[in-house]
């Protein structure tokens, strides 16, 4: 037997099978899970501090989330986009619908428990007070709140960045009055 001439049952050169198509869907998924696991909470609880009852902030959120999804691979920045779109979808929906005093009660939200909003606003008086603020201090605030900075919420916003920054500067001089007082009611 020569050396290079093969063993029974075993070609000289067998033929390697093509490589496996990566699957981008399956780590497309996983990675917007963990991005919706980590988003929706603090999203609903963003948009609750502009204002928003806990059923419309959570349907708004959903939403974005939903779209987020569909438009995931072309996002350089999912965070800022969701709190960009729901608080822009939330505003559109608060100031074009009119209020219908008759209307049933809307269910509660399966994405939060009631309790747990409920929890939230007792343990922190600084979420009454942020909904007393006019909406435009309010909306910075929470933005604020989320971790942003003047300059990035301008940008989000479309806003002029001295105009970000004295909202920002007349909404902590309110809460700071609205809270110190709460403490000395106390």
């Amino acid at each position: 037997m020569y050396e290079h001439e093969p063993t029974k049952g075993r070609p000289i050169h067998a033929p390697s099978p093509p490589p496996a198509p990566l699957d981008t869907t399956s780590s497309t998924d996983d990675a917007f899970d963990m991005f919706y696991r980590a988003t929706i909470k603090p999203l609903i609880a963003f948009l609750v501090m502009q204002g928003a009852s806990l059923s419309d902030a959570a349907e708004v959120a959903q939403d974005t989330l939903v779209s987020a999804y569909e438009r995931w691979n072309t996002l350089d920045n999912p965070g800022a986009w969701s709190y960009r779109v729901a608080s822009r979808a939330w505003a559109r929906k608060h100031f074009s619908v009119k209020e219908d005093l008759t209307a049933d009660q809307p269910e509660p939200s399966p994405v939060l428990r009631t309790a747990e909003i409920d929890r939230w606003e007792l343990e922190y008086d600084a979420g009454r007070a942020i909904s007393a603020l006019p909406p435009r201090q309010r909306q910075v605030m929470a933005w604020t709140l989320c971790g942003y900075t003047p300059s990035e919420i301008a940008q989000e916003l479309g806003m002029n960045y001295d105009a970000v920054r004295s909202n920002l500067h007349k909404a902590r001089r309110a809460l700071i009055t609205r809270l110190s007082r709460t403490e000395t009611a106390e």
